[in-house]
């Protein structure tokens, strides 16, 4: 392939002159509306209940999930402006706020597989060097790591807005997403050689805070693959795909993008099971119906 038609299958963005990133014509894009409405009506709530129980949590003394409380923020952004997106895309369809809103969708594109691979690096860290993850369980390197992951994903954001999803989707994109995806399974594959280690005093059961590492570790890969590997394959593979600018934007990447919206959603709600929340909003909605 030439470099003319590769530089053509890459901008589908930021030539509007012929460019319909819109997709008016495509039934794609209901679909794509029809999916994303409900989650973020959905996401929303789980987001702030989430949140608020992070924050007691973490005020309580309980524990310090600092990185699933700053992915959790990430969520809130993302599922607010969600509706103003929608809203945007079918019927105001305002340049400006697009470019606002494509800034917006950076935070999460960039910086949710960042805390995730932080959280998964955590937990691999208390399982399978506890001492030394005790000894830094009271420093303020998570303090840094957040704050350093909030400058690279505010640096990238600003990035995808500026240059569309020109360098985001072959360069930033593909390469944060091979990272985040590298670590987390590369902890998931010791976490769980490490648990299925024998206990040295002979002991079957498995301690509740590798238990709680394990589940928050296999959350988060599966999140990962579900909402990032199948765009990430898709990109990597756009310069092939026999079809046009607008056909590949509506019809194969904006769909590919729907398990990365609907991530925002899923990982509130699983580590809301995770902590039993779940279960009394069950047991309240049984009580009340007897």
């Amino acid at each position: 392939m030439d470099t003319d038609s590769f530089s053509n299958s890459t901008s589908i963005v930021n030539d509007t002159d012929v460019f319909d990133r819109y997709c008016k014509q495509f039934v794609s894009s209901l679909v794509v509306g029809t999916l994303i409405a409900p989650c973020a009506c959905v996401g929303i709530p789980a987001s702030v209940w989430l949140l608020w129980v992070l924050i007691q949590r973490q005020r309580s003394g309980l524990s310090n999930d600092l990185y699933m409380l700053n992915l959790t923020i990430i969520d809130l952004i993302y599922n607010m402006f969600k509706c103003p997106s929608l809203m945007n895309f079918f019927f105001w369809r305002d340049n400006l706020l697009w470019e606002i809103l494509l800034c917006l969708d950076g935070l999460s594109l960039n910086g949710r597989p960042l805390f995730m691979a932080c959280m998964c690096a955590d937990c691999y860290m208390a399982v399978v060097y506890p001492i030394v993850y005790m000894k830094l369980k009271r420093s303020r390197y998570r303090t840094v790591v957040c704050a350093s992951v909030w400058i690279l994903t505010v640096a990238f954001s600003l990035l995808f807005q500026e240059s569309g999803l020109q360098v985001h989707q072959f360069t930033v994109w593909g390469i944060l997403r091979l990272l985040a995806i590298s670590i987390i399974a590369f902890c998931n594959l010791a976490i769980l050689r490490a648990l299925r280690k024998p206990d040295p005093s002979g002991r079957n059961d498995v301690h509740p805070q590798k238990q709680r590492a394990q589940q928050i570790i296999i959350n988060s890969f599966l999140m990962t693959l579900v909402s990032y590997l199948p765009p990430l394959v898709v990109y990597f593979l756009s310069t092939i795909i026999p079809l046009d600018r607008q056909e590949k934007w509506c019809n194969v990447i904006l769909p590919s993008l729907v398990p990365t919206m609907l991530g925002s959603t899923t990982m509130p709600l699983l580590y809301l099971a995770n902590l039993g929340k779940l279960k009394y909003l069950s047991e309240c909605g049984c009580n009340r119906s007897v």
